[in-house]
């Protein structure tokens, strides 16, 4: 027998699912919405050299003001090792500041630089359209309303996750 005779599955049993219902799963279609998601903001901001990431990390900090790293991880949803690379790569463009906290030394405050904010500033415009490119598919009652259930199940599974989103 040659391994073009080799059947696919079994001859004696159906396939265990349809492949169109596994590719219609909700954890698929999240990843390849987020694989879009990523894909339409990289393209938007390519001009900024900005991820999304990266994004959420510079709008939290210009928001909150100075953050230790723990924090800054839970306020953002990511893990340490994730968002120590982000703040790297930010602090490496001079776009945030890091230094030893004052008030516990075992910790690095993260504030966001003047770079770092005209960053933000000039790129609310490119994810202002990243969003509207991201729910273009969909009516403006469909894009509210699939914002609200999105919202809803990643509030509703937010201790599923490796690295929960911190009030």
């Amino acid at each position: 027998m040659t391994t073009k005779d080799v059947p696919v599955h079994d001859a004696g049993r159906a396939p265990s699912r349809d492949f169109a219902e596994i590719t219609d799963m909700p954890g698929h279609l999240l990843r390849r919405c987020q694989q879009i998601a990523v894909s339409i903001f990289l393209q938007e901001c390519r001009d900024l050299d900005l991820t999304p990431l990266q994004y959420v990390v510079l709008s939290a900090l210009d928001h909150h003001g100075e953050l230790d790293q723990n924090r800054l991880g839970g306020l953002t949803a990511l893990d340490r090792s994730t968002i120590s690379t982000v703040i790297g790569k930010l602090e490496s463009r001079g776009l945030v500041a890091r230094r030893r906290s004052k008030i516990d030394r075992r910790f690095n405050a993260i504030t966001c630089a003047a770079a770092g904010r005209d960053v933000l500033h000039r790129a609310q415009p490119a994810v202002d359209a990243a969003q509207a490119r991201i729910l273009a598919p969909l009516e403006p009652d469909e894009q509210a309303r699939f914002l609200a259930y999105l919202k809803r199940v990643a509030d509703g599974n937010n201790q599923e996750s490796r690295a929960p989103m911190m009030p």
